[in-house]
């Protein structure tokens, strides 16, 4: 970098926080509440769109997604018709429910609508999700910095974590809408700028010509194999799985529409992201050929698949002035939004979901504004020092970040989004089954995902040319991941070759599928324990120690067992034996309910049933009691209804 990218990458970073800086004065005046100071509000409809897309469309996408069009060519075209399907379902079937609850997090809901402990659950896998997240996103721009500037990537790594926290502890909710919004635009900016100036050194003939030759133009990939790592239905299906995991089931964006003033503005908002993210990725794309046409006879000497867009700015646009500090700002600015928006949904949850519910179990009474706002102010400090660990082991790997990126919220979205969709469609399933369905989904895309890092299937051959020795080369395309599926696989090597796309439905499918299989088994078992019951109870032998006790059992449960054991069958009268009745060993009669002993009881209830079997089983034998019960509270309704008759003459 010459002086003026230095001049150029200052002068942007410097507007963008002066912007922040400003809108941070605002949003102090105007955070209210503590749901305001989480999740921001009052802002426009076009700003809170640049800002949901710019939560995930950013360094990640602008590193990964030219690089992966580059080894693995275009198929992520289809992301496009995509996000026409995914869009919609987000804005009309998603977002009403949890908009209409009023809700401060997602996370939320699973507690009204299951119990705590799936709240729980959904909650910390959340946090580990988005701390993996956060360290990719951060890593992405401290690595195209570092190969610009020459500056150590974990100094880099360093800066660019307390950068992203400071925007938060300065200007809040609301500035970091803001602030994401204005980095988003400069994003849009850049990439034009990129591929304006690469048309300068070459024609789109000329380009399309190089891709097809290349056989990188692949639009046609129809094949079922799940193991096809990019092909039309993983990416129509399991594209769709991940953007609604993203854009609906995730409180990075979630928040940004619980800030808008009304349901239609936030539904807007999901649905101008159609927009953004195809202009975006046509972009991306465009990016990808026109590297690949440029680098087709000579693959550039790099060390990590993510360097391959800086080195081309850097080779071709380097003799613009202030071209490389442009790209770097639009790197960093790609970066600082989504980290800022991250630590902010982050600190929403640990606030709202941990904190909150741990005072309330303490006794320690509700948090004050204030005290929310100092909190949301100081959390993403600690959450940087947990980003910037985890980001040096990401600095580790070989692996394309956009690829890392689809594996974290693959893995960790599926199950999230399949709670949701059984808590919207299957209400028979309750929070028992609910929460067995959640930990076996997670068990699954976890293991799928790891286990997929262990293969390693080549992509499609790159020229060295005559550029340089290949041997000086450091970069391994081998784990670049896979374009085909790999021949003669068994076992569980088939399963862990599914494209990383699917990551997001196997979540979803085994979530659903073990809920409602837990349910039915939870129901026919409630069903045999309270048949078993039901004999123990009906038995002259009746023990009320051998029973298991329920605590938790319902009043409303015990008032109908009253009821029922105060029915009984009639007595049957001899006429031919002088009129006398019969001894009879008639039991109390009772209704075949599979609710009704569901809950046994507490100790109390357990005592009252054993003397309502006693008195039960002597009006059996004394029927004449029966007669006499009657008769007698028939005389005491007589005589209370003389006395109200005489109190009321008497006036």
């Amino acid at each position: 970098m010459e002086g003026i990218d230095f001049i150029t990458l200052s002068v942007c970073l410097l507007a963008i926080s002066v912007y922040g800086l400003l809108k941070s004065k605002q949003t102090v005046n105007e955070e209210r509440t503590a749901r305001s100071a989480m999740v921001g509000s009052g802002a426009s409809v076009w700003s809170v769109t640049l800002s949901v897309c710019s939560g995930f469309i950013s360094s990640i996408s602008l590193l990964g997604f030219p690089a992966e069009v580059y080894y693995q060519g275009g198929m992520m075209l289809w992301f496009a018709p995509m996000y026409v399907i995914a869009f919609p379902l987000v804005a009309y079937v998603f977002l009403p429910v949890i908009y209409n609850l009023r809700l401060t997090t997602l996370y939320e809901y699973f507690e009204r609508r299951f119990n705590y402990n799936c709240r729980f659950a959904t909650t910390t896998l959340f946090c580990i999700q988005m701390i993996l997240y956060n360290s990719v996103a951060l890593y992405a721009p401290s690595l195209a910095i570092s190969s610009i500037t020459k500056i150590p990537i974990l100094l880099s790594i360093f800066i660019t974590a307390f950068l992203s926290a400071t925007y938060i502890c300065v200007g809040g909710a609301k500035a970091a809408i803001h602030t994401s919004a204005l980095q988003m635009a400069l994003i849009f900016v850049t990439m034009t700028f990129i591929i304006m100036a690469s048309l300068n050194e070459t024609t789109p003939f000329e380009v399309y010509k190089n891709v097809v030759q290349g056989n990188r133009l692949i639009l046609n990939d129809f094949r079922v194999n799940p193991t096809i790592r990019h092909s039309v239905w993983s990416l129509m299906i399991g594209g769709m799985g991940n953007v609604v995991s993203l854009f609906a089931a995730n409180q990075l964006s979630m928040q940004r529409y619980l800030g808008m003033d009304s349901l239609k503005s936030a539904q807007k908002v999901a649905l101008l992201n159609i927009v953004c993210n195809t202009l975006i990725l046509f972009s991306y794309v465009s990016v990808g050929f026109l590297i690949y046409s440029y680098y087709k006879d000579c693959h550039p000497n790099i060390t990590n698949a993510n360097e391959l867009l800086p080195q081309y700015v850097t080779d071709v646009l380097s003799k613009y002035p202030g071209a490389v500090g442009l790209f770097a700002a639009a790197v960093y600015s790609a970066g600082i939004s989504t980290l800022s928006a991250s630590f902010n949904a982050v600190s929403s949850i640990l606030i709202n979901d941990v904190w909150k519910h741990f005072r309330l179990r303490k006794n320690m009474g509700e948090m004050s504004h204030e005290h929310v706002q100092k909190a949301m102010r100081f959390t993403p400090i600690i959450l940087a020092f947990a980003s910037i660990i985890v980001a040096g082991i990401c600095s580790q790997l070989q692996s394309i970040v956009l690829q890392l990126s689809f594996i974290v919220f693959g893995a960790g979205g599926g199950p999230v989004l399949g709670s949701f969709v059984v808590g919207l469609f299957c209400p028979v399933v309750k929070g028992r089954a609910a929460f067995i369905g959640f930990v076996f989904a997670v068990i699954a895309c976890f293991t799928v995902s790891i286990g997929s890092a262990i293969l390693k299937v080549k992509p499609y051959p790159l020229e060295l040319g005559s550029c340089g020795d290949p041997s000086n080369s450091t970069f391994n395309i081998d784990n670049l991941g896979r374009i085909t599926s790999t021949p003669l696989m068994f076992g569980l090597d088939r399963i862990f070759a599914i494209s990383y796309q699917y990551y997001s439905v196997i979540g979803v499918v085994t979530n659903v599928l073990i809920s409602i299989a837990a349910q039915k088994f939870y129901a026919q078992t409630s069903q045999i324990m309270g048949e078993l019951v039901q004999r123990i109870l009906t038995t002259s032998h009746f023990r009320p120690s051998v029973i298991t006790i329920n605590t938790a059992a319902k009043m409303k449960r015990l008032q109908r067992l009253k009821r029922q054991y105060s029915t009984m069958e009639q007595v049957e009268v001899d006429d031919k034996n002088d009129g006398t009745p019969q001894e009879s060993h008639a039991k109390p009669r009772i209704d075949n309910d599979d609710h009704l002993f569901k809950y046994p009881g507490n100790l109390r209830g357990v005592k009252k049933r054993r003397k309502l079997v006693e008195k039960t089983t002597v009006i059996a034998k004394n029927p004449n009691c029966v007669t006499k019960n009657e008769e007698s509270a028939k005389n005491e309704k007589n005589e209370n209804t003389a006395k109200s008759m005489q109190n009321s003459s008497e006036s």
